[in-house]
């Protein structure tokens, strides 16, 4: 069997060592476990003291307020958040965004504006760039020994692990969301279905009218108001059960999305509700409507 040599060691353990790192990184459960992570991975991946992502926002470099149980690495953390840094032109950030943005490898090290702002001393910034734009730059700094260069080299694969995991917890996120999403549209669906097939049928062309022959299981357009209260706007404007429980709902402040949700329709078809119940209490807006509702059932002018 042929034998190792000591620098084929040195590569497989480095490889094993970033998968490892980059299993971590792909456990945090949010893009803010993964912003402290990685702070704390960097030191004892990369070999320094502490470290800091700082996110690259309208040409400001900005740190998360969400804590490190890292004592240096959230003593740095927080320098940056109480002191956001512009990307000056020239500067070793600026230009190290622009570098990785234009997909070249990064050059020497410049005059730094995080140097001075963050204390640091023998450091390395590394761009994280999850797709095709630098979104974040990886700060590791330690007080010695100087920086050799497959130091530096360690940091920017760090640096690209960090990256794709970031990648996986936007698209875990973005995920989560659409699922959400369809849940919602699913089962609005079906409701319109329902309301489609037990729906009493009426006489108005603008779905303005209450029902000519409603079931016995709805609640009668009489109902919506007291005894001895007319509606406003006459017999044609009675609120229809569904309109009464819409109108309920608005007066507790709910959105028409709220409203959806609780009453498992679609939002369009809450919000052709509010709009024939804005017609029929004679409102040019929900406010309105509520206080002629409220006004209604209190037996009150809302003429």
């Amino acid at each position: 069997m042929a034998r190792i040599s000591p620098q084929d060691e040195a590569a497989n353990r480095a490889m094993a060592e970033a998968v490892l790192a980059q299993r971590r990184l792909q456990a945090c459960r949010d893009i803010a476990e993964l912003r402290a992570q990685a702070s704390i991975e960097a030191c004892a991946f990369c070999g320094f003291d502490r470290a800091v992502v700082l996110t690259v926002e309208d040409g400001v470099l900005r740190a998360a307020g969400n804590a490190v149980d890292h004592e240096a690495c959230d003593l740095l953390r927080r320098t940056a958040l109480a002191t956001p840094t512009p990307l000056e032109s020239g500067s070793d950030e600026a230009e190290l965004v622009r570098r990785a943005d234009d997909g070249r490898r990064t050059g020497t090290r410049g005059a730094s504006v995080l140097q001075q702002a963050l204390g640091l001393e023998q450091f390395v910034l590394a761009p994280i760039v999850p797709e095709t734009r630098t979104v974040a730059l990886l700060v590791v700094d330690r007080h010695e020994p100087e920086v050799a260069l497959e130091e530096r080299v360690r940091v920017e694969v760090y640096a690209g692990l960090i990256g794709v995991a970031l990648e996986r917890a936007v698209l875990r996120a973005r995920l989560a969301e659409l699922s959400a999403e369809f849940r919602h549209l699913a089962t609005s669906a079906m409701a319109m279905g329902q309301e489609a097939l037990l729906s009493p049928v009426t006489m108005s062309t603008d779905l303005g009218w209450g029902a000519v022959f409603p079931r016995s299981d709805l609640r009668s357009p009489a109902a919506a108001w007291p005894a001895g209260v007319a509606a406003p706007g006459g017999p044609a404007a009675e609120l229809t059960s569904r309109e009464v429980e819409i109108m309920e709902l608005l007066v507790l402040g709910r959105s028409n999305r709220v409203i959806a949700a609780e009453l498992h329709l679609s939002p369009e078809t809450v919000k052709s509700h509010v709009a024939r119940l804005l017609r029929k209490l004679g409102a040019t807006n929900r406010a309105e409507a509520v206080g002629r509702y409220l006004a209604a059932l209190q037996g009150a002018d809302v003429s």
